[in-house]
């Protein structure tokens, strides 16, 4: 008996550890100083890297989250420095690698995930992560997604028209999100209701069918259809979608 509530003891004991520990990790946080330098090269129990914009600016202020790829809310975090960079120590365990950028535009603030150079796990061994800052595109695993915004269309009642031969035409108006000019996108809806991955930005968005125009007007409102749409991203659309626009569209075979 005397064996068995030693075993018991010694387990509880062990137990209590491990949860000290997983506390430690996931509150764990790291500060961006000097020692956020790195020369490149992978360092044993920590995970360096750089972040930089599509143009190889150097980002201050991402936050780069290292998280447990098991444990739930197992994570630390640091912010990159006026260089770029950052470092975060790891202990022992398997982990993925994430950046944010929180980012104000147009009146709203958006929250981009970064593009890894290399997406893979890593452990106590240690890694370098380098982010780029990309506004389109396709996001690696454990990710899902695209970089860009997505745009939604409905269409008004009675209005049946195929949604998968509309040519949208988005034409740039100012600057995108991250500061660069950006470019026409001339697109079509592949499944008649999402164009996917347009770059966040604030657009001049003109569309035919049948070589006819399409007017459109804010997804759930009373305003007035227009063949030229002031289209412009929302970080959030409550309980419908993140960094995207939703519309509805009208279209008259005269």
């Amino acid at each position: 008996m005397e064996r068995i509530k030693k075993q018991v003891a010694s387990g509880v004991f062990l137990l209590m550890l491990a949860v000290i520990a997983q506390w430690q990790v996931s509150c764990s946080k790291s500060k961006v100083g000097p020692d956020a330098d790195d020369d490149g090269a992978t360092q044993a129990g920590y995970l360096t890297g750089t972040v930089k914009d599509q143009a190889g600016n150097p980002l201050e202020g991402v936050r780069v989250l290292v998280d447990h790829s098991i444990f739930f809310n197992s994570n630390m975090a640091a912010y990159t420095n006026a260089e770029g960079k950052y470092k975060i120590k790891v202990p022992h365990g398997a982990w993925y690698a994430f950046a944010s950028h929180n980012v104000a535009y147009n009146g709203d603030t958006f929250s981009f995930y970064l593009h890894p150079d290399n997406p893979a796990g890593f452990g106590d061994e240690g890694g370098v992560r380098n982010f780029v800052w990309k506004l389109s595109g396709t996001m690696p695993e454990p990710l899902s997604g695209t970089y860009g915004g997505l745009v939604t269309i409905d269409n008004f009642p009675d209005v049946y028209i195929d949604g998968t031969a509309i040519d949208f035409v988005f034409t740039p108006v100012g600057p995108l999100v991250d500061g660069s000019p950006g470019e026409v996108i001339r697109r079509r809806a592949e499944d008649a209701y999402n164009i996917k991955d347009i770059p966040i930005g604030r657009y001049k968005l003109t569309a035919t069918y049948e070589g006819k125009p399409v007017r459109f007007r804010r997804w759930n409102s009373e305003a007035d259809f227009t063949e030229t749409f002031d289209l412009q991203f929302r970080p959030q659309i409550a309980a419908q979608c993140d960094n995207c626009a939703k519309l509805e569209y009208d279209w008259q075979p005269l």
